[in-house]
């Protein structure tokens, strides 16, 4: 608890410096060569690769994702973060969530010499949880506690990324954020264990590796991302807005795949966020329902997604000792991942004809706006 505590600490002091950029609004140089189907720079496994925390700000993580065919779903994600020269943290953490009951949330916070990288397989492991493998298999192990998982990651379709390189800010080269997607769509299967109650899962899974040279909630104000899956349709979106200083301009992808190959992708779409109501942990609005817009004459995209159930509110200021929160408060007002189980409903129209496709997942809406 004290270790928490002082990281915390740590945090709040890192977090004035990196919020210390002044007024001035700076430009932002989107995904190099643009979102599309086929980039020209395919993903390759040192894109996966563990890079020890270095320089003044930096953090990465992998992240699983995967949604059950009984209604469950989860998060298990392997990062590490480095703020403001002083405060590093390294941190495996598994959200579950059952298809009835509540929300299972288990996380293990390490040091660095509990990490090892491996490249020819490639495989990371974080004291006793690791995940390995490249494309077309992945395998993650994470015995957290009374929370375990053994899950295998099989792609249905080759890595993706939304580009062929990093989003910089300010400058053409200066601070970035990159995203590559190594597991657009796979059959998940394997065992997940709460406390003593033990299951066989299958399912649908996706996968994609974050690195940026700045805190993820510094350079987002607000954002929308979706992972739905359905029989014969899929499709993912991320969208977010920077705030004023790093901006102010829109950052997002979108893929659609069919049949287990990506048939479309873009940046240009509308998400348009409705029936708006209050979460319960400090009663922060988030959006039940989206629509989702693609105007392209050769694609057209419309998208229907209700949240169904809240999954989870993870909320930046639980981690942080209640004599920093009122410091912490006034840097950042309201960060919180809301996440909900979401049923879409897609309409797609192109010079073939018009289909309509269901589809589940897990809608999540962030929000991290300052004072």
């Amino acid at each position: 608890m004290k270790v928490a505590a002082r990281f915390a600490g740590l945090a709040v002091l890192g977090l004035v410096s990196v919020l210390a950029l002044g007024g001035e609004v700076q430009k932002i140089y989107g995904f190099k060569g643009g979102v599309k189907v086929s980039p020209a720079a395919p993903v390759a496994k040192k894109d996966l690769a563990y890079i020890p925390p270095a320089g003044k700000n930096f953090s990465q993580s992998w992240t699983f994702v995967y949604y059950l065919d009984d209604g469950s779903g989860g998060y298990l994600q392997f990062s590490t973060l480095r703020l403001a020269y002083a405060f590093k943290q390294i941190l495996v953490h598994h959200a579950y969530f059952p298809a009835d009951g509540p929300l299972v949330y288990r996380k293990e916070i390490l040091s660095t010499s509990e990490v090892k990288w491996e490249a020819t397989e490639p495989r990371l492991t974080m004291n006793q949880s690791y995940w390995s493998g490249f494309y077309p298999e992945f395998r993650i192990f994470a015995p957290l506690n009374d929370l375990y998982a053994n899950l295998t990651f099989q792609s249905l379709v080759p890595p993706w990324r939304p580009g062929d390189g990093p989003v910089h800010y300010f400058t053409p080269d200066g601070d970035w954020y990159d995203l590559v997607v190594p597991i657009p769509l796979a059959a998940v299967t394997g065992t997940i264990r709460v406390g003593s109650k033990e299951k066989k899962v299958s399912g649908f899974g996706y996968m994609d590796h974050n690195s940026q040279t700045v805190w993820f909630l510094t350079q987002v104000q607000e954002l929308f991302a979706l992972r739905s899956f359905g029989e014969k349709w899929s499709i993912h979106f991320l969208d977010y807005w920077p705030p004023p200083n790093f901006g102010n301009q829109r950052v997002s992808w979108l893929i659609v795949m069919k049949d287990n190959k990506i048939i479309y992708a873009t940046d240009k779409y509308k998400v348009e966020p409705s029936d708006w109501v209050a979460e319960p942990k400090r009663g922060r609005k988030y959006p039940r329902k989206a629509r989702v817009v693609v105007e392209d004459p050769q694609f057209k995209l419309v998208g229907e997604i209700k949240g169904v159930k809240l999954l989870d509110v993870l909320d930046v200021r639980d981690e942080v000792p209640a004599v920093l929160e009122p410091a912490a408060s006034k840097l950042i007002r309201q960060p919180a991942f809301i996440r909900q189980r979401a049923e879409v409903t897609w309409k797609l129209t192109t010079p073939a004809g018009e289909e309509t496709a269901p589809a589940r997942g897990i809608f999540e809406y962030t929000i991290a706006e300052k004072e």
